[in-house]
């Protein structure tokens, strides 16, 4: 909970409730009188008001701003937010239906004493097991996830296969084995993701802790993702020299990039570990939006390094897979930036699905991708050189 710097005011949290309406359902148990919970939508005389005049807002005033609902069903009886009587109480409180889904905004309050009681809110939205527990936000988030780990599971499978092939024949090459790691943590942050839904539908709780993991495990992914598009781009195994032990990338690139990738991580371990209540993901903070930047700055390095690769090659069957490989990174690179960017047009309740589904839509493309250019016995191999000649040969990590 967040304490309000004046009275006794804990603010509560956010839910997007869907335009069919919604119910708030209220246990408490108390002997401090004057508790109210005090609720607000997001239309400009309410919450956005209270942000721009809270400091000058007397208690009263603040409760004179809050949405009236109806305390008692069978005298119809309103009043301003739902007071809290001593003893135990139980409370339903109906929402009836708007033109579009609303947010509203919860805060615990007491003009006369502190605020001192057990209680349980729950936000439910209409729709069943699939809907209730979730606001607006993130309907829809939890059959993804579990759509996508179903096909990570047959695409899992099918990459250890491959791998295993390569092992045996001698060809396993670093490579190979990034690629392995950037999919096996997506996996697992799709599972941990699936895993904390499922929870959440349930019990409006979840494995809050799981969930952190997970969306750690998807940013270690895009991490390691990063560093081999790097690698690739600066001609390991794509270009002639990269094929052989004629190219040598210096210690302190290598060392470098290996910085920047866990520095990356790093700040999406950080914003998760101090996420305000009200940001949804992490592209609704600062340190989110400072990792699309960085996302965005990367890839003009990715097209420095691509380019000079490209000039330097004489094949020309490979300056035009270097060529091909550079859409295909653009994609990779900017896709995420970009759709936040795009989604800043659309409904607050729409920004959050649409990055997310994007962010994973493309990021498995590229995986599947890389997946086809190392696949064993393929004319891929023609592009990408990964033969056990050249896992004992011209490797980066040669001058270490």
């Amino acid at each position: 909970d967040t304490t309000l710097p004046r009275y006794s005011d804990i603010y509560l949290g956010a839910f997007t409730f869907d335009s069919k309406g919604g119910k708030i359902q209220v246990k408490t148990d108390t002997n401090v009188r004057g508790q109210r919970f005090l609720f607000f939508d997001s239309s400009a005389e309410s919450w956005p008001s209270v942000l721009a005049t809270y400091q000058t807002l007397t208690c009263l005033e603040l409760r004179n701003v809050s949405l009236m609902v109806t305390q008692d069903q069978e005298a119809g009886s309103l009043s301003e937010g739902l007071a809290v009587p001593l003893g135990k109480y139980k409370a339903d409180l109906e929402l009836s239906h708007t033109p579009k889904p609303a947010q509203w905004f919860t805060i615990l309050s007491n003009c006369d004493d502190g605020i001192n009681l057990g209680f349980t809110v729950s936000f439910l939205n209409p729709g069943g097991w699939w809907f209730q527990h979730f606001t607006v936000d993130e309907q829809g988030l939890l059959g993804m996830f579990l759509g996508w780990s179903l096909m990570y599971t047959v695409g899992g499978a099918m990459l250890a296969w491959a791998q295993w092939q390569l092992y045996r024949s001698q060809s396993l090459h670093p490579v190979c084995i990034l690629l392995a790691w950037g999919v096996g943590l997506q996996y697992l942050s799709l599972l941990l993701q699936s895993m904390h839904g499922v929870q959440y539908a349930t019990d409006g709780i979840g494995l809050v802790a799981l969930q952190g993991l997970g969306e750690v495990a998807d940013a270690g992914s895009n991490a390691i993702i990063m560093v081999l598009m790097l690698l690739l781009a600066k001609g390991w195994t794509t270009t002639s020299k990269g094929a052989t032990d004629a190219l040598q990338l210096p210690r302190y690139w290598v060392v470098s990039v290996g910085a920047f990738a866990m520095g990356f991580l790093s700040l999406f371990v950080i914003e998760r570990i101090g996420r305000a209540m009200d940001q949804r993901y992490c592209y609704d903070s600062d340190l989110g939006v400072f990792g699309l930047v960085l996302r965005s700055s990367v890839y003009f390095y990715f097209v420095i390094c691509l380019s000079k690769s490209k000039a330097d090659e004489d094949l020309a069957h490979r300056r035009q897979f270097l060529g091909w490989f550079g859409v295909f990174g653009a994609m990779w690179f900017m896709s995420l930036p970009v759709t936040f960017f795009l989604a800043q047009f659309l409904e607050p309740w729409d920004q959050m699905k649409l990055v997310i589904g994007m962010g994973i839509t493309v990021h498995t493309l590229a995986l599947v991708g890389l997946g086809a250019l190392t696949w064993p016995a393929t004319a891929a191999n023609e592009y990408v050189q990964i033969t056990a000649q050249d896992m004992l040969s011209g490797t980066p990590y040669d001058e270490i």
